[in-house]
């Protein structure tokens, strides 16, 4: 616990967290004025609910930049010898102290689309409007995949330690993947860290994954790079 705290310390002095959370909320209220204003007649439940899920794919980034500042800093062995305590243990510190302050982050964008678009929605869009145990669902799943998305980048992060490789992972695990299995299998796609995430934030109608389903799909992808990334890091030398 103290090493997270210390972790925590360390992200919320610096300004990474600031300028990703103005970027998020900047990106979520486009988000939902292009999609509110912009796309025609939104009459219908599933679009609505599109409009307000956004894509929190910025929080991905975070995560990663979050993550691999110690290594382009050279941060990350003096880290490690402070502590006087396993690099494996210190990086699980620092992934745990990220998904806390992206979840943060999560909450903060969900909360400024949702502040923003449901009044749009309601005062713009014909059709029944959104009932709070629907917006209550949709907020949770944003929340989520946000969070989860958080420690897939900072997962990435701490096994590929070069900020740029790590991004360019993000984007082939969320964009490319899904694109080479969905030429083999389409309702594989849903398995994927990127059709997850589409799910639980309503970007995608008429898939067969459950809410539920695609939750543990995205924890699994993100628990399991996680885990993947502490037991390299015991494995390196602190140089």
């Amino acid at each position: 616990m103290t090493l997270i705290i210390g972790e925590l310390r360390k992200l919320l002095t610096i300004r990474t967290a600031l300028w990703f959370a103005l970027a998020s909320v900047v990106l979520a209220v486009l988000n939902v004025v292009i999609v509110s204003l912009a796309s025609g007649t939104l009459d219908e439940i599933n679009e609505k609910q599109e409009a307000l899920g956004g894509m929190p794919l910025l929080l991905l980034f975070f995560g990663v930049v979050a993550v691999t500042a110690e290594y382009r800093h050279r941060t990350a062995a003096p880290a490690v010898l402070v502590s006087g305590r396993d690099p494996g243990a210190v990086v699980a510190a620092r992934l745990g102290a990220t998904v806390v302050v992206g979840l943060g982050l999560a909450v903060l964008t969900t909360g400024a689309s949702f502040a923003l678009g449901v009044p749009i929605l309601a005062a713009h869009h014909p059709g029944p409007d959104l009932t709070a145990a629907q917006l209550i669902s949709m907020a949770g799943g944003c929340v989520l995949a946000g969070t989860l998305s958080v420690l897939v980048g900072a997962a990435l992060g701490g096994l590929l330690r070069n900020q740029i490789a790590a991004v360019v992972a993000g984007i082939v695990v969320y964009f490319v993947a899904p694109s080479l299995i969905g030429m083999i299998s389409t309702s594989a796609v849903d398995y994927t860290p990127f059709g997850s995430l589409q799910v639980l934030t309503r970007g995608v109608h008429g898939s067969t994954h459950s809410l539920s389903a695609s939750a543990l799909a995205l924890a699994a992808w993100a628990v399991g790079l996680a885990v993947f990334a502490v037991v390299a890091e015991r494995r390196r030398d602190l140089g």
